[in-house]
């Protein structure tokens, strides 16, 4: 047994003056119950003034920890209430396990964490057998705690992007600092309001909105009218993926208009949207032959599509009048989905 408290000492990372007392594993139930208590003559500090005091009296209490191989993890500890000279019997304050107010070591609430980015809570209730209700508590005080540490006084440079959820029917905008990586506020929509609210946060978050110099954003109509009523001094930058994602939605707009008079463009809104080399040789064939008759309007928009893909591909200088060529193709070609993504692209 000395052994197997020796080895937990270790596993649980129980340091002086904490220790060990004894382990109670119970195989029927399939649980292990660790007693933890302290050392003779400790001391601790008053949850008041901190200052260190002698320990008063102790009762044991409750935490569930990480399971041992199959076996769940009790952490039984004896938690002092000491006897401060200005303010009397108090309970400690806090201890290396875990918090007062609920009953889950640090060490299960960090899996709890790390697990709500990959699994549902009804998933994660289930496999670590707790109720949903205790799941979310620790999610919300986490959460709370990050919200509470956000500044924005340095923050100058944004980005806002949308993320879908409860299958795509609602959705989330989250606003990041590009210089940190961290996010900095979300709320749901993804239409103009959601700047208005950021807006208003973020001078609680202790930021300035004169002090955002560049923002990163997907092409949206509600957003591209939210950052000129909120952010109008703002620099915007469109990125990559946001700029190939609103020509494909512009191409197969166009694809969608015309496939009502034309059979022969039904089932056929993958080939113009995927890169050539992630095409099936069926689809390479067909999209060949479509851009060979070039009678369709479809075809001539993807022609439009891959000529701007080529700003991609070309030297720094060579840019602007390769852009303003394309803008005046794309004009010529007076394709109303593809003009309004030209409209976006030249503003």
């Amino acid at each position: 047994m000395d052994s197997l408290i020796e080895a937990l000492t270790k596993i649980l990372e129980v340091k002086t003056p904490w220790l060990i007392e004894k382990i109670d594993v119970h195989s029927p139930t399939k649980t292990v119950n660790v007693f933890i208590s302290f050392e003779n003559g400790s001391k601790f500090s008053c949850s008041q003034c901190n200052k260190m005091s002698k320990v008063y009296d102790s009762n044991y209490r409750v935490w569930r920890h990480l399971d041992l191989c199959d076996y769940r993890c009790y952490l039984n500890i004896k938690i002092p209430r000491i006897k401060c000279t200005e303010h009397g019997v108090k309970v400690i304050s806090h201890h290396p396990f875990g918090r007062q107010d609920i009953h889950y070591s640090f060490k299960l609430e960090a899996l709890i964490m790390a697990k709500a980015k990959t699994v549902s809570i009804r998933a994660m209730s289930l496999e670590i057998g707790e109720p949903d209700n205790n799941l979310w508590r620790v999610i919300h005080y986490y959460i709370k705690q990050g919200i509470a540490s956000i500044m924005c006084d340095k923050t100058t440079k944004m980005g806002i992007d949308e993320k879908s959820y409860k299958r795509g029917h609602k959705y989330v905008s989250i606003f990041t600092d590009l210089e940190t990586g961290n996010v900095i506020y979300a709320c749901e929509g993804r239409d103009e309001s959601v700047f208005a609210r950021f807006y208003e946060e973020l001078f609680n978050l202790c930021g300035d909105p004169n002090l955002i110099k560049q923002i990163s954003m997907d092409m949206s109509k509600s957003y591209i009218s939210g950052q000129k009523e909120y952010f109008p001094g703002a620099e915007v930058f469109f990125d990559k993926f946001h700029i190939k994602k609103g020509i494909n939605e512009a191409v197969d707009k166009v694809r969608k208009q015309e496939v009502v008079h034309t059979e022969s463009l039904k089932k056929t809104k993958y080939i113009w949207l995927k890169n050539k080399e992630n095409l099936t040789e069926e689809q390479k064939n067909k999209l060949a032959s479509f851009l060979d008759e070039s009678t369709t309007n479809t075809a001539k928009a993807y022609k439009l599509k891959t000529a701007f893909d080529q700003l991609w591909n070309i030297q720094q200088h060579a840019i602007e009048p390769t852009l303003n060529q394309w803008l005046k193709m794309t004009e010529d070609l007076a394709l109303k989905p593809l003009i309004s993504f030209a409209k976006t692209i030249k503003n």
